[in-house]
């Protein structure tokens, strides 16, 4: 068996891995697609109206994991592209 550079993924499990990664990235296109689809009727029914403690709780249960999402994926991919130049 073969590592990557000490790694403790073996190198015939890395297709594997590729395949959970597009998955993962499949989805987030997805759910940023339906946050422009559904943003006009957000923003008619959400935005404009007073703002209420659940008004500030759906926007962030609506934002925070797609952001966060985002932001985890492109730092694994930076840290993983950094990993194998070594």
């Amino acid at each position: 068996m073969a590592t990557l550079n000490g790694s403790p993924i073996q190198v015939d499990e890395l297709p594997s891995i590729y395949a959970l990664l597009s998955a993962d990235d499949l989805y987030k296109e997805a759910r940023v697609y339906e946050i422009f689809l559904t943003l006009d009727q957000e923003i008619q029914f959400i935005w404009r109206r007073s703002w209420k403690p659940s008004t500030v709780l759906y926007i962030f249960v609506r934002y925070f994991g797609t952001v966060y999402n985002v932001f985890s994926t492109a730092c694994m991919s930076v840290n993983f592209y950094l990993y194998l130049q070594c």
